[in-house]
């Protein structure tokens, strides 16, 4: 009888009890490698992550083109200093994009391997999950600088206001 099925049992020789069915790592095992069950996502499992896995990859190749055309956008910047600004957010795109393809492709390794679902889910959930640091890092920082430049602006309004 023991747990649903599908799911493995606990990691040989680990001698835990109760077993961990999903295999995450317990308190004694911080630091050592994780061990994952042997789970075998179902048709209709497959096929929400499969579509899962398509549209990180979309999103992806969207990120990477429109980073590149950022990167390019930017060798304008000794005609044009404002151009400048497009080089960072290029990088950006471009460095988000190929993390969200790498997380699409181990999205995809979930549906066509068969006895490693759960190792190549947890690799895309931490691909997934770097580059939503990256955006949030960036959107935090990208705050701070409009905020910087507004109180800067209107400084400078203030001071020609005031000198006129």
């Amino acid at each position: 009888m023991g747990g649903p099925p599908g799911y493995g049992g606990a990691p040989p020789g680990q001698g835990f009890a109760p077993p961990n069915p999903y295999g995450a790592p317990q308190a004694g095992m911080m630091g050592m490698t994780p061990q994952y069950g042997d789970y075998e996502f179902n048709d209709y499992e497959n096929s929400i992550i499969d579509k899962t896995a398509s549209r990180a990859k979309l999103w992806g190749i969207i990120s990477t083109t429109i980073g590149a055309l950022q990167v390019l956008g930017s060798c304008g910047m000794f005609a044009s200093p404002s151009l400048a600004t497009y080089l960072p957010a290029g990088i950006v795109a471009i460095v988000v994009g190929v993390t969200f393809i790498g997380a699409g492709n181990s999205l995809k390794s979930v549906v066509t391997t068969q006895g490693n679902d759960l190792m190549h889910l947890m690799q895309a959930m931490q691909k997934m999950s770097t580059a939503f640091i990256i955006e949030i890092i960036c959107a935090l920082v990208g705050f701070v600088l409009a905020i910087i430049g507004i109180i800067l602006v209107t400084f400078v309004l203030v001071a020609a206001v005031a000198a006129s």
